[in-house]
């Protein structure tokens, strides 16, 4: 799925990027490799 609110509101990545900003949706066929992503905090550190 793609979110067509970014058409006429495309500040919403910025605004509500965890909420109404999404860009897509997709579906994971295995489950089990999504252990291995980073969340934003980790995503920080490894910057750091």
């Amino acid at each position: 799925a793609v979110n067509d609110a970014l058409d006429g509101a495309p500040e919403l990545i910025n605004s509500d990027p965890y909420g109404e900003g999404w860009i897509y949706e997709m579906t994971v066929e295995d489950p089990a490799v999504l252990e291995t992503l980073m969340d934003a905090g980790a995503y920080r550190d490894n910057l750091a």
